[in-house]
């Protein structure tokens, strides 16, 4: 018997929900229907994607969470904005930025810690913005390449 991951499409799961999100906020993404019998995903890869106008300061970074609706209709708890907040066990994994003004592509869920793992239901993504600058107005995205077996 022969596994292999079949991709999904690439999607993108936030656009102008990070729109000039400040420092130390958090917002949340759009909608993926993962309990959709089409989709059905085990897991997947993120990428980030923003330009800073003015350089984070050097270790800065942006924390992923999933945050799920196992019903279908009701998010589990967060808070959106300066007084952020999303479960523990809803985190994923952190984004390292680099403290340039150039653009940034930074991948989450390749190398050691492997693929991050997709719950079975509707869910959104919620960043946190642990750096020192706001993102820009707009053009910040977050990507996600879902795959499961074949």
């Amino acid at each position: 018997m022969t596994i292999k991951l079949e991709p999904g499409s690439i999607t993108t799961i936030g656009t102008t929900a990070w729109d000039a999100l400040a420092a130390g906020s958090g917002a949340l993404g759009d909608e993926y229907d993962n309990g959709n019998s089409s989709n059905l995903f085990i897991e997947a890869t993120f990428e980030l994607n923003v330009d800073f106008v003015s350089a984070p300061a050097a270790n800065g970074y942006v924390d992923l969470y999933l945050i799920p609706a196992p019903d279908g209709t009701n998010y589990d708890d967060n808070t959106v904005g300066a007084s952020e907040y999303a479960p523990a066990t809803s985190f994923v994994g952190t984004f390292p930025i680099q403290a340039v003004t150039a653009a940034q592509k930074v991948p989450l869920g390749l190398g050691l810690a492997g693929p991050i793992k997709l719950p079975p239901c509707k869910f959104k993504a919620f960043l946190i913005n642990n750096t020192n600058q706001a993102f820009p107005a707009n053009g910040s995205t977050l990507k996600m390449l879902p795959s499961r077996y074949q």
